[in-house]
C-alpha cells in the first residue's frame, strides 16, 4: 500500500526544542509522505522553532500555545485532555491514517484517546523522561501507561539500554509478552555534516597530555562537575597531564562548572557554546576521548558525533548508547561517583590503544535517510494492519 495520501500525524511535545524530530520529518518529506506535526508549547517564542518548508502537499506544522508553566506541569490528566481537545479542533482526523506519538506518556496518552475515538492506529516512542520521570516517580500513571503500550501497534525504542528497562517494569509484567513482540529499536541519526566529515582518528597521542572532551548542557544529570573533580584528582595522581575541554552552557550546574574552570585554568579549557560545526569539529579533533557520564540519557547524539571522529567514549551503564555497539568503544561507569568516573578514565588512559570505533557501522546506523525508510515501513505496516482488521 503506497504512502501517498496517507497522512501521518506526529504528536511531539518537544518538537520546538529538539532537532531530532526536524531531521526525521525532513527525510520523511523527501519520501513523499504527507505529515502533520502537532506540538503543544508553553512559550510563544518557540513558535516556528525547527520548522521546515515541507514539500508534500497539505503537510504542515502546528505550534499550539496552550500550555502553562504551572498546572500543566503537575496535572497530567489536565494536560492530556487540553491537548486532545485542541487537536480535535485544529486537525481533520478523518484524513489521518497513522499517529506517531513521540513520547510514551505526554504524547502517547493523547494518541491513545484519539485512537479509541477515531479508530486510528498509533505507534509510540519511549524516551528516558518516560522511564525515569513518569514511569519511575508517578506510580498512579502506570496502569494508564500499560494501556498506551498495549494499544500501540508498534513500540519504538531509541537505545538497547531502554529495552532492558522496559522489560523489567513490574507494572508491565502481565502484558510483557504482548509488549515485547512490538518493540523495535531505531537509534537517532546525526546531522550529515558529521558523517561527511567522519574520521578514523587523526594522529593522536603526539604528546604526554591526554585531552578529554565534554559537549553538552551543564545540568545535574550530566554530572559535568563530577567529571571535573575526577580530572582534578587524576592530575594529582598521575605523572601525565589531563586536560578537559568543555563545550556548552546552561543548566542548573552551570555555576559550579564555571567556578571549577576559574579555579583550575591549567586543566580546564572552556569554550562556551559552539554553534559553528567547523569550529566544533576542530575541538573534537584536538581531543583523544569523549566523556559524558550522564545519570539519564535516551541516546545522546554527541556520543555518535564523537565516535565519528574516532574518539572512544566514557558513558554510563544502562543509559544512552550502552548496549548498542558490541565493539570496544570505551568504558562505562557503573556508579555515579567521582571515584567511579576517575577510575574509568584511568583505565582508558592506560589502555588507550585497545579501543576501536566501527566507523562504517556508525555511519550507516545513524544516517537519517536510512532511518526514515525504516519509519516509512513501520507506518505502512501500521496502516495495513488496521485496514485488515477493519475488513475482517
Amino acid at each position: 500500500m503506497p504512502m501517498q495520501n496517507k497522512t501521518i500525524l506526529h504528536i511531539a511535545n518537544d518538537y520546538a526544542g529538539s532537532k531530532v524530530y526536524k531531521n526525521l520529518v525532513y527525510e520523511l518529506d523527501q519520501l513523499d509522505i504527507q505529515q502533520i506535526i502537532y506540538t503543544a508549547i508553553r512559550n510563544k517564542s518557540k513558535i516556528g522553532s525547527n520548522e521546515i518548508n515541507l514539500q508534500v502537499k497539505d503537510s504542515k506544522t502546528i505550534y499550539s500555545s496552550i500550555l502553562n508553566w504551572h498546572l500543566d506541569r503537575v496535572l497530567y490528566p489536565l494536560k492530556i485532555f487540553k491537548i486532545l481537545r485542541d487537536i480535535q479542533s485544529k486537525i481533520d482526523l478523518k484524513q489521518v491514517k497513522c499517529i506517531h506519538a513521540h513520547t510514551w506518556y505526554s504524547d502517547g496518552g493523547v494518541a491513545y484517546f484519539l485512537s479509541k475515538k477515531y479508530d486510528i492506529p498509533f505507534i509510540v516512542t519511549i524516551r528516558s523522561t518516560d522511564l525515569n520521570i513518569f514511569q519511575e516517580k508517578l506510580a498512579y500513571l502506570r496502569p494508564f501507561g500499560r494501556k498506551i503500550l498495549t494499544g500501540a501497534k508498534q513500540i519504538i525504542l531509541i537505545s538497547a539500554s531502554s529495552e532492558r528497562k522496559v522489560l523489567k517494569q513490574s507494572s508491565l509484567k502481565r502484558v510483557i509478552n504482548q509488549i515485547e513482540e512490538k518493540i523495535k529499536i531505531i537509534p537517532n541519526g546525526v546531522d550529515y555534516y558529521w558523517i561527511e566529515n567522519s574520521s578514523f582518528g587523526l594522529s593522536r597521542k603526539i604528546s604526554n597530555i591526554f585531552n578529554v572532551l565534554y559537549v553538552g548542557r551543564f545540568t545535574d544529570g550530566k554530572q559535568v562537575s563530577m567529571l571535573q573533580e575526577a580530572i582534578i584528582q587524576l592530575n594529582n595522581e598521575l605523572s601525565q597531564k589531563i586536560i578537559l575541554h568543555i563545550v556548552g552552557g546552561g543548566g542548573n550546574d552551570e555555576g559550579k562548572v564555571i567556578e571549577l574552570v576559574k579555579k583550575h585554568p591549567d586543566i580546564f579549557e572552556f569554550y562556551g557554546q559552539i554553534n559553528d560545526k567547523d569550529k566544533l569539529l576542530t575541538v573534537f579533533r584536538r581531543c583523544d576521548m569523549f566523556a559524558m557520564p550522564s545519570r539519564y540519557e535516551t541516546f545522546g547524539l554527541v556520543y555518535v558525533e564523537a565516535m565519528l571522529q574516532g574518539l572512544p567514549l566514557l558513558y554510563s551503564e544502562g543509559e544512552g548508547i550502552d548496549g548498542f555497539y558490541s565493539e570496544k568503544i570505551g568504558e562505562k561507569t557503573k556508579n555515579h561517583t567521582v571515584h567511579g568516573i576517575k577510575e574509568k578514565l584511568r583505565i582508558m588512559i592506560d589502555n588507550f590503544e585497545q579501543y576501536s570505533i566501527p566507523l562504517e557501522e556508525v555511519k550507516k546506523n545513524h544516517n537519517w535517510s536510512l532511518i526514515a525508510k525504516e519509519y516509512e515501513k513501520i507506518y505502512q505496516d501500521c496502516i495495513e494492519s488496521a485496514a485488515k482488521n477493519t475488513y475482517r
